[in-house]
């Protein structure tokens, strides 16, 4: 039986140029999302994906949170999108929305939960307390190689300044 870790590996402090993605979305509050984002995320992945035709950088996506302004998380809705990277937003499907996230400096963590036993979003905000980092409101996501289901590795990218 192995022992799962209580600390993680280092944050980093990375810049990412601007990107697009194209997915599907749903709107969630914090006492459902442990539902309604893994359903979403197998729903995009199993039957949305494949009809998704200017995708790059596979087999990487993203489950993507954006925030309303002056979001509380114990009252207030939020949306999850499940993406993945276009190189343009030419003949995406209907039923799909498409965002631009414009180049930004972000902590970045990775997180296994087969290995990590903790949370990694208080883990990163109490990172970035700690080295003065104040993030950007508003959305941050994780980054899949690639997403295997509920209990995929990812790294957590918060926008930072």
């Amino acid at each position: 039986m192995s022992e799962q870790l209580t600390t993680a590996v280092e944050p980093k402090v990375v810049r990412k140029a601007n990107f697009k993605v194209v997915g599907v979305s749903c709107q969630t509050v914090m006492e459902e999302r442990e539902v309604k984002i893994p359903r979403l995320m197998e729903q995009f992945h199993t039957t949305k994906l494949p009809t998704v035709r200017n995708r790059i950088n596979a087999p990487c996506s993203i489950g993507m949170f954006v925030d309303p302004p002056n979001w509380n998380e114990m009252t207030d809705a939020f949306y999850w999108i499940a993406a993945v990277e276009v190189d343009s937003f030419e003949k995406i499907p209907t039923d799909m929305i498409t965002k631009t996230i414009p180049a930004h400096t972000y902590a970045m963590l990775e997180y296994d939960p087969s290995v990590h036993d903790f949370n990694p979003y208080h883990y990163l905000h109490e990172w970035m307390k700690e080295n003065e980092y104040q993030q950007l409101d508003g959305f941050g996501f994780e980054e899949y190689h690639p997403y295997t289901g509920s209990e995929t590795s990812y790294r957590l990218f918060l926008p930072i300044k």
